[in-house]
Order: C-alpha cells, then sequence, then structure tokens
C-alpha cells in the first residue's frame, strides 16, 4: 500500500499567505440518515456501516484503497497518528479507511461521525482542497442518503460541526505577536469573531506556531465560510507583518535571536517543542535577516520530527529521538546565509 504522509506538497501558484502558514486543513463530516452517531452503535452496528460504505465507496469513479485499521502494522498506525493522516477519534472508534491512490486524501468511517474526508496541504490552499473533497462527498451522496435539516443543514455529532460539517485549519506563523506579548489578545479578539487560536506545543511554550480553524459552521454557507476564513487570515497576515517589522527594528532583537540560531551547533539535543521554536524563528527571519532556500524543507521538520514519526517511519531509538533531531535540524539550516540588516 502507498505510504500516505501529511501535508501534501502540490504544484500550484503561490498564495500571498504561504508567507506566515506551513499548512491548511480542510475537512468535511457526513452521517448517514436514520442512523445513530458512531459513540452510540455497537460493534455489530459498526460493522455493518463499514459493509455498505464498502460498496458505496466503490461506486464512485476514483482510484482508491480501503483498508482497515486492524491490517495496518503497528509502526505504520502511529506513524498516520503523526502525522495526522489518521485522528485519535478514529483510532479509538473506526476501523475502516480509503484514500486516494495519489495521497491527496484520506476518508475514516465512523471516527465521530459515519464519514470524514480530509486532507492536509503545505501552505494555504482551502478552496481547492474543499473543492476536490466535496466533488467526493457529492458522488458518496448520490448513493446514500446523508441525515440533513432543512433548518440546520447536515447533522453531525458534535453541534459545532453542524451546518455544512466543514472545518477549515491552518498552522500560521505567528511569531510577531508573541514576540510583542499580544498574542493574548489576538486570541481573545479571534474567540469572539468564531474563530480558535491553539498554540500547536502547548499553551505556555514559546513557540509561534499555532492552529487556527472556525468554530461553528452553521447558518453559513461553504462558499460564505471559506471566504471569510480567508479575509480573516489575509488581515492577520498584514497585522503579524506589522508586528514582525516592529519587534525585529532594533539590532539588540535580531542578533540575539541570530546568535540562538548559532547555539544550535553547540547543543547535545533538542526537543520537539524546542524544534519548533527554532523553526518559527528562522521562518520569522527568512528574506530580511537570512535566507533559507530550503525553507519548505524547514517548514516540514514540524511535521517528521516529532516522536513517533521519528520511532516508527524513521526507525530511530527512543533513546536517541533527541540527538538525531537536532542532526537533522542543523543538516537542515547548514546551507542558511545571513544578511547585513540595516538600522535606523
Amino acid at each position: 500500500m502507498k505510504f500516505l504522509d501529511f501535508p501534501r506538497e502540490q504544484l500550484r501558484k503561490r498564495n500571498v499567505l504561504d508567507q506566515f502558514i506551513f499548512s491548511t486543513r480542510v475537512r468535511l463530516a457526513r452521517n448517514l440518515e436514520g442512523l445513530k452517531f458512531p459513540v452510540l452503535l455497537s460493534e455489530k452496528e459498526k460493522k455493518a456501516i463499514e459493509n455498505e460504505m464498502i460498496k458505496y465507496l466503490k461506486k464512485i469513479p476514483f482510484e482508491m484503497d480501503i483498508a482497515t485499521i486492524d491490517e495496518l502494522p503497528r509502526e505504520l498506525i502511529f506513524t498516520y497518528l503523526s502525522n495526522h493522516v489518521i485522528t485519535q477519534e478514529f483510532f479509538k472508534n473506526g476501523n475502516l479507511m480509503a484514500y486516494d491512490v495519489n495521497g491527496n486524501w484520506v476518508i475514516m468511517i465512523n471516527e465521530d461521525d459515519h464519514i470524514r474526508i480530509h486532507s492536509i496541504e503545505e501552505g494555504y490552499n482551502a478552496k481547492n482542497i474543499y473543492n476536490r473533497i466535496s466533488s467526493i462527498m457529492i458522488l458518496l451522496e448520490e448513493e446514500v442518503d446523508f441525515s440533513f435539516d432543512e433548518k440546520y443543514g447536515y447533522l453531525t455529532s458534535s453541534i459545532l460541526n453542524m451546518g455544512t460539517g466543514l472545518r477549515v485549519s491552518v498552522i500560521a506563523n505567528l511569531y510577531g505577536l508573541v514576540a510583542l506579548k499580544k498574542i493574548e489578545p489576538f486570541i481573545d479578539s479571534a474567540n469572539k469573531i468564531g474563530y480558535s487560536v491553539v498554540n500547536l506545543t502547548s499553551k505556555n511554550s514559546d513557540s509561534s506556531l499555532f492552529y487556527i480553524y472556525n468554530i461553528f459552521s452553521l447558518g453559513i454557507s461553504e462558499e460564505d465560510l471559506l471566504n471569510e476564513f480567508e479575509t480573516f487570515l489575509i488581515r492577520l497576515y498584514n497585522i503579524e507583518k506589522e508586528a514582525r517589522e516592529a519587534f525585529f527594528t532594533k539590532r539588540e532583537e535580531v542578533d540575539i535571536s541570530l546568535e540562538e540560531i548559532f547555539e544550535l551547533k553547540t547543543m547535545n539535543n533538542i526537543s520537539w517543542s524546542n524544534l519548533v521554536y527554532y523553526v518559527s524563528l528562522i521562518d520569522a527571519l527568512n528574506k530580511k535577516y537570512l535566507t533559507a532556500d530550503n525553507i519548505k524543507q524547514i517548514r516540514k521538520l514540524v511535521f517528521t520530527t516529532q516522536d513517533e514519526y521519528l520511532i516508527y517511519e524513521s526507525q530511530v531509538e527512543r533513546s536517541k529521538i533527541e540527538k538525531v533531531r537536532l542532526d537533522i535540524l542543523n543538516k537542515s539550516i547548514s546551507g542558511i546565509k545571513y544578511k547585513k540588516a540595516k538600522f535606523l
């Protein structure tokens, strides 16, 4: 079977939001008409749904493979959990999955909802991802009835997903807002207009990478949801750009930041959360104070150097993870060229 790895790299025109967005995830949720949500199903009922879904999936004209968790090697399951090909909820509740032969999308059966399809790509490409996965849902809906209410839209196990069943999320680098200590006010403001902002590593982390996603999908069309989310991100990009310029105006701050990067060569190991911090720092300095021609490769380390990924995909011994992680980081940044900055 093909190894699935998210986020995917797609050949496409560059988007201005690629400047600060590491990846985009789009997910659609649907449930079968007249059936209980997966959390309420017995194992026998889940199996019956899986058997029916195999029939429906085989009818739609897409090249896909179908597999079950039971068939996958243990190490592959943990790799797929670490790179978000599958979710923790699916690992606990589901078994049947289907995926595009090119690895562009994955369908999970009996996760929190009967059907969830998602894809993750590098940079920002939400509308194209949505068009790709929604075309599959449209074909499935020709074969099976989904739970739908004229007033509330598509019915889901969580009220937050009810309506369109659409969740759009990104991982964004907000180094400037974090450095200026303006991140908390921004998070509060975002929450008030329906967006959640969560640190990628932990609440009290120095990392400036954040998950940003829509909280609700009720009372709005898919097109409007996608447009409003993109408009929000464009405004955020401009705010973040101004914050970085303000923070790095002082030579002292730039010097300290560059010294932090130089110190990587003297370290013996590094945790994943600290690696995320350094990657976000290098990304924030890129193009103005340094040039990293392989910045996409450096960004990718956020996903490929997690403990589980290194253990199960890269075959690294657990006792050597932090040293290997540091070696990978130092090798990736060895070609960075540093610029002379001009200050007022």
